[in-house]
């Protein structure tokens, strides 16, 4: 069987393998080197071949000679020969493999398959586990745990391999089995650093659970077994024998980017033998060093538990972050959400808050962070085990979990964003910001989010859109990585010059405009001429690189260019590729040739397709193209001057030749003394031999715009040209350090910053869709800063990843620590306050891509000190020491000055008059800042009726009641409030309503005693329309964001004040006051219904009132609209078409039953508008309810009639017509006027009233004449 696989064509081969794949559920993967699987992937994805004259085309070109077929699998690179097998986790692998980089992970169906056809090995093999909290979360568990058992008391010591999956109670198991014990008679013990952490008791507990760390130590204890000595093995201390396990310490050093030093550390976890001796003393990193045992509060260091270095300093950068130190040493649990599906369900918060903690408490030891590191695997595998990590990948994924874990929105709504549409920015952003807040509210969104404006404009069409969107960290391309080297080769047509190398400096997302502008510039281009870009793969042209919009993202840094210097007058061309082959040996015999292969480098020149073209014109062009590499006789030199004339027995190199399109039919054709060995591919993929048949014309395919030719090199025809010139075509960049004068050339963080915000296209890979050419466009975008955070991360990119290379960049950045000034880069000028920072932390990564350390340096605010924390190792620092080539992330913390923060704060007064009735309220609104805006309490004080429309309806019947708000900024998202209302013995209230109604609010109400003597002030949470629904919010339940509140009672005011925390761009505020004389009274508090009430949105920003005015306007007009047109309009309507147009029998059936049924449905939508309009309004509303729906019962009785309508035949018709007669005049006249009686209570004005018995006269003066019609004709 295996040997029928083997004749599988590559293509049934790949088919096979995919249907394989399909349908694998992989229990169990195998580890195959990459290496072998990139040749078979090659070898089944090979197109048709050129082998010995067969070929076809394939974006102009032709590909290759069939690959070879792989050889056996051979994963020997892979096995650590050095360690021994353990039989029941397989062969151990090198510790630092890559996964994608040297071996790849294949389903055991599908290794199986390959397997069976190619043979080899080893198998390694390799479980499928679950890593999250659902059984969807899977990986590959590619390096199990490696465990270190010791046993008290012999001090014997064994290495195993175990899942991190497995129970307690297999290593319990495979523990005895080892040491050949009995399970009674041992127990085993957490050791990790060589003490007694916990007793691991709990068999059914994974590992994982039990916080068991790669590399870890587990005491194996045998009790009741005496020693030589004559004394118990068991000691109640936990201690143990210092010299027999001081021996056992592990030596293994895993020295990779993100993990330990190479010289510094000797073990996985951080710590040499010594270190692990020394840990007893108070002085056990030397005198140069600060004992993390000291007093002084934040100075504590973290274990290394082996390549974490990453992750210590990432949360020492946090854990020194003021606003999160505060937050996480206080009660936070309240806010932890565990219902939130894209979170951790908290675990990520409390793991994090619990390690704070321990950092902040004075006089620790170093802290083992494995009990967080255990909730960051869980939740993100690929920080799993001991490999090496990146320290900015592992902050953004943690400030995003600690985000979702504590985000204080329960019930995210859907909020469809719109586009700018030539609207304000400071509207858009604003809007764009509540729609972020309104989803996302945390402590990390109002710390270290931020918001910046990104503009997009269609390379075709010029539409701009502009968005407004969050960022968390900025990440700032270093000077070096905004542009790029590119090396493209020249050649010539013509044969004028020898192909030449040019590396030159362009945008790195620039567009191929740029590196053809660049590179005519180098190769001094005639204005007559101009440059063919062309990839080229498999010593083939892939594809001509013509459009110059394409970006230069596309053209990865192992890619080969060359650029053919061509005519720029040429019209209706086609390109003559020649294709180079030479004829490659087989490997067993000398003798025994393989085929004809491609190699070097393409060469092309153009063909007029006007013209005839005979094979002899092809040798011509040909031999011109090749003349500069021709040898001169008797020299194996190249021929360096006059390259381009060639002696005339050799090639005719006149006008004609250079330009092919000019040559003579009619003249005499140059005699060639040396014919070249060339073959056409025809349009039939036939290879057509061009030495012989001078004269013969070429038929030109119509459906290339190609030409392939091919000169196979002889080793007689190598003998006459040096081909080195076309054989080793350079990469586009092959990456070179940085030089030392470049790397000490300063680099300002603003320079920095200004790449990040210049204008570039978007990647192909990310175009953006255009919604006005509905295509997908390659748009520019720029980026702008509209809106700061408090704490501003910045992420140096210095890691730069392609398809086949990975470098750091050791430039050196010069970035302020004191005065960061932004102020000039934030576009949102309506914000006149300065940005300027400080820095307080950092982390650092020295080493490059394959060895590496990260360590943080952190300035205590208190103490205006800095420290290097370096893992458990923690020093003191000077501030000119902070700058240095390794800095990676910096933290940056808003300054707030007090002489410019009092000069830039937003205060502002507003007044608010509400004209409180039955149904409705008006509001005016004014804001000055710093002034105060006061109202008299007279209607002949009120502002224009221009201002408040509603005025004139209700100053007959209104109560007025001056509300005035004074507002200030006192911090960035602090707010000082004060409320003040005249006393009328009635509470009044501010509340705060994520959707702007009364209903769902939190709100702040004051009183002041019947006696006038006491005040009261207390918070109320609104949960529905009764007074029983609305309760008070008690001191341990979570209210308003709320402070510093407290309430006067002066000249018969009320003053309410408190200061709130808010970084929402707005507020929605609602405001009420209670009956008069009608106070809460204790114990309970309990507020009565409020009858006059108020609503409007706080613009914090701009200081603009969008008062909701009457808030239910648009369904009470609703409500009398509808009500009107059904059941007073339309139903006399159909009553009359039943009357008046029985003639035309049966059409005024149909027309009075649709007329009559639009009316019943109109009406009845109109009666539950009105219910619900009453429940929002709290009126007393019961006449006008009880008539509508005695309405709606006459309506409902009337289509039940028409179900049970008798015959005309039969007796009890005449008794069917006065019921529905009746009923229906009853129905309509209590209809109108109970429309009347809803406009007199609604106050909506005589104009409602005459339009409504305008339409009534209208009806009556018709309904009169046809009855008068009726009456002569009898």
């Amino acid at each position: 069987m295996a040997e029928v696989a083997r004749q599988l064509t590559p293509e049934e081969e790949k088919q096979a393998i995919r249907d394989i794949a399909v349908a694998a559920e992989a229990q169990t993967t195998i580890c195959v080197r990459r290496r072998w699987w990139q040749d078979w992937l090659e070898y089944v994805n090979q197109t048709s071949t050129v082998n010995d004259g067969s070929s076809s085309e394939h974006h102009g070109s032709v590909s290759s000679s069939a690959l070879k077929k792989p050889s056996c699998i051979d994963n020997s690179d892979l096995i650590d020969e050095a360690v021994i097998e353990d039989s029941a986790m397989g062969i151990e692998l090198h510790d630092t493999l890559v996964e994608g980089t040297d071996y790849i992970l294949l389903p055991q169906e599908v290794w199986n398959k390959l397997h069976s056809w190619y043979g080899g090995g080893p198998v390694l093999a390799r479980k499928v586990i679950n890593t999250g909290l659902s059984q969807t979360e899977l990986s590959v568990e590619v390096y199990p745990l490696r465990l270190q058992l010791h046993l008290m008391p012999k001090g014997d010591r064994s290495s195993i391999r175990i899942s991190k999956k497995e129970t307690i109670g297999e290593l319990h198991r495979r523990a005895c089995e080892i040491f050949d014990l009995t399970p009674k008679q041992v127990s085993i013990w957490d050791y990790f650093s060589h003490q007694k952490h916990a007793l691991m008791t709990d068999m059914e507990k994974t590992l994982d659970d039990a916080n068991i760390q790669m590399d870890q130590d587990i005491l194996v204890e045998v009790f009741n077994i005496k020693t030589e000595g004559g004394t118990s093995s068991h000691q109640e201390n936990g201690s143990m024998n210092n010299g027999s396990l001081t021996a056992a310490t592990s030596h293994s050093s895993f020295a990779t980017s993100g993990g330990l030093s190479s010289g510094k550390y000797s073990s996985r976890n951080g710590n040499s033998e010594s270190h692990f001796q020394n840990l007893n003393t108070d002085k056990a990193y030397g005198s140069s060093g600060v004992s993390t045992r000291g007093s002084t509060c934040g100075l504590t260091g973290l274990l290394n538990l082996g390549n974490t270095c990453f992750m210590n300093s990432a949360i020492q950068c946090l854990v020194h972050t003021p606003e999160f130190a505060r937050y996480f040493r206080e009660d936070y649990h309240q806010e932890i959400n565990r219902q939130n599906p894209l979170g951790m369900v908290g675990e990520l918060a409390l793991a994090f808050g619990d390690l704070l903690r321990k950092l902040w408490a004075p006089g620790r030891a170093p802290v083992a962070p494995r009990p967080f590191k255990a909730k960051l695997a869980r939740f993100a595998p690929q920080f799993s085990g001991c490999s090496q990590h990146d320290s900015q990948e592992l902050l953004a994924f943690l400030l995003d979990g600690l985000h979702e874990d504590l985000n204080r929105v329960k019930h995210k709504p859907y909020i469809k964003s719109r586009d700018a549409d030539d609207r304000p920015d400071e509207e858009v952003a604003d809007e764009y910001w509540a729609n972020h807040i309104a989803r996302n509210d945390s402590i990390i969104v109002d710390v270290c989010q931020g918001q910046y404006k990104s503009t997009l404009v269609c390379p075709v069409c010029n539409k701009v859109s502009v968005t407004f969107d969050p960022f968390m960290y900025l990440s700032l391309p270093l000077q070096s990585t905004a542009t790029r080297s590119m090396t493209v080769t020249v050649f010539t047509c013509d044969g004028s010059a020898l192909p030449a190398a040019y590396t030159l400096t362009v945008p790195k997302h620039g567009r191929c405009r740029d590196l053809i502008q660049a590179l005519s510039t180098a190769c001094s281009l005639q204005f007559n001429e101009k440059l063919l870009l062309a990839e080229i793969r498999g010593h083939l042209i892939y594809r001509f690189v013509e459009d110059p919009m394409i970006s230069l993202s596309t053209i990865k840094e192992d890619d080969h260019l060359a650029a053919y210097k061509i005519p720029k007058v040429l019209k209706k061309t086609k390109f003559l590729q020649l294709i180079h082959r030479r004829e490659e040996q087989g490997t067993g015999n000398a003798q025994s040739p393989v085929g004809w292969k491609p190699y070097g480098t393409p060469l092309v020149s153009p063909i007029s397709c006007d013209d005839t073209i005979t094979r002899s014109d092809i040798q011509q062009i040909v031999h011109t193209m090749l003349s500069p590499m021709l040898r001169t006789k008797g020299s194996g030199a190249t021929t360096t001057s006059n390259v381009s004339v060639v002696a005339s027995n050799e090639s005719h190199t006149d006008s004609s030749i250079a330009d092919p399109r000019k040559v003579d039919s009619g003249s005499s054709k140059p005699t060639l003394s040396q014919k070249l060995p060339l073959q056409l591919v025809d349009e039939n993929n036939a290879c057509i031999d061009l030495t012989v048949g001078d004269d013969k014309v070429v038929k030109l395919s119509l459906s290339s715009m190609s030409i392939l030719v091919f000169v196979d090199w002889s080793q007689k025809l190598l003998a006459s040209y040096d081909t080195n010139h076309i054989e080793n075509l350079p990469e586009v960049c092959k990456y070179v350090h940085v030089s030392k004068k470049a790397r000490n050339e300063p680099l300002s963080l603003y320079t920095c910053l200004e790449a990040f915000l210049r204008e570039e296209p978007l990647v192909p890979e990310d175009m953006w869709y255009c919604p006005q050419c509905k295509e997908r466009r390659q748009a520019s975008k720029k980026l702008d800063l509209w809106r700061l955070p408090e704490v501003l991360v910045i992420h140096l990119k210095r890691f730069s990843y392609s398809r086949s290379m990975k470098h750091k960049l050791d430039t050196f950045v010069n970035f302020p620590i004191h005065d960061f000034d932004l102020t000039n880069y934030v576009a949102n000028k309506n914000n006149t306050q300065r940005q300027i920072y400080e820095l307080y932390a950092l982390t650092n990564h020295y080493g490059g891509m394959g060895s590496g350390h990260y360590t943080a340096h952190i300035k205590l605010l208190d103490e205006n000190r800095w420290y290097n924390f370096d893992d458990s190792h923690i020093s003191s620092i000077n501030e000119e020491d902070v700058k240095s080539a390794a800095a990676y992330v910096l933290f940056y913390k808003r300054v707030n000055n007090d002489r410019s923060s009092a000069n830039n704060l937003c205060p502002g007064t507003v007044s608010i008059v509400a004209i409180l009735g039955d149904y409705g309220c008006c509001v005016a609104v004014n804001r000055r800042p710093g002034t105060v805006f006061r109202l008299a309490s007279h209607s002949s004080m009120l502002p224009h009726e221009k201002s408040c429309p509603m005025l004139s309806s209700f100053t007959s019947r209104a109560v007025i009641i001056v509300l005035l708000i004074n507002y200030v900024q006192a911090a960035p998202n602090v707010w000082n409030f004060l409320l003040s209302a005249p006393n009328t013995n009635a509470y009044v209230g501010m509340g705060f309503s994520p959707s702007g109604s009364m209903v769902g609010s939190t709100a702040i109400v004051g009183w002041i005693g019947s006696a006038g003597a006491t005040s009261e002030m207390k918070e109320y949470y609104l949960g529905g329309q009764q007074p029983n629904l609305v309760r008070q919010i008690q001191s341990n339940e979570q209210g308003l964001p709320i402070s510093n509140s407290t309430m006067v009672v002066q000249s018969n005011q009320i003053y309410i004040a408190f200061q709130l925390l808010t970084n929402q761009p707005n507020s929605k505020l609602v405001f009420a006051v209670g009956p008069t004389g009608r106070l809460p009274q204790a114990p309970n508090f309990q507020l009565t219904e409020h009858q006059d009430k108020i609503a409007t949105t706080l613009n914090y920003a701009s200081g603009q009132f969008q008062t909701e005015g009457r808030p239910q306007e648009s369904l009470r007009r609703s409500h009398g609209v509808l009500n009107m047109l059904g059941w007073a309009i339309l139903m006399p309507i159909g009553a009359m078409v039943a009357r008046y147009m029985r003639k035309w029998d049966p059409l005024w059936f149909y027309l009075h039953g649709t007329i009559q049924t639009t009316g019943f449905i109109l009406g009845l939508i109109g009666v539950i508008c009105g219910l619900v309009l009453e429940n929002h309004l709290n009126a007393n509303v019961s006449k006008h309810k009880s008539l509508g729906i005695f309405i709606l019962s006459f309506g409902c009785l009337q289509v039940l009639a028409l179900l049970i309508r008798p015959d005309k035949s039969s007796k009890y018709r005449n008794y069917w017509n006065w019921y529905h007669f009746g009923v229906g005049r009853a129905l309509i006249f209590l209809a109108a006027v109970n429309v009347f009686y809803g406009i007199h209570l609604g106050k909506a004005g005589s104009s409602w009233n005459a339009g409504f018995a305008a339409v009534l006269v209208v009806l009556f003066i018709i309904t009169l004449i046809m009855e008068l019609r009726i009456w002569f004709k009898k």
